[in-house]
């Protein structure tokens, strides 16, 4: 049998994505606790969990900044969203009228 990292057996594959359906921050966990039982080998984690190392980094600098949370989906910066008063005005004119997304626009316009 041939020796060198390639041929180096693993104990298993463990279904990320699945525990990340569970629970983010335990997957991440698993992951951490899986690299300080290998010594930091970041290819290794990768391969056991089925994911890419780019994971694998991702997970290493949310516990360097000390969140393992999921971060919101939504844009830090949103410089083209409609100000909250104009939507406000919108939606209170829609339940009043009940008009559907072309009518409002015209009624909108006309009388505001």
């Amino acid at each position: 049998m041939k020796t060198g990292h390639h041929s180096r057996l693993t104990t298993g594959i463990i279904d990320y994505k699945q525990l990340r359906k569970v629970n983010p921050e335990t997957a991440r966990l698993a992951v951490l606790e899986y690299l300080k039982t290998n010594h930091h080998n970041v290819s290794d984690a990768a391969r056991v969990f089925s994911i890419n190392r780019c994971v694998v980094y991702d997970i290493i600098h949310k516990e360097r900044e000390g969140d393992l949370k999921d971060r919101p989906r939504t844009p830090k910066r949103q410089p083209s969203k409609t100000p909250s008063q104009i939507e406000d005005k919108v939606i209170e004119v829609k339940n009043q009228t009940g008009y559907g997304p072309k009518r409002l626009s015209r009624h909108l316009e006309k009388h505001h």
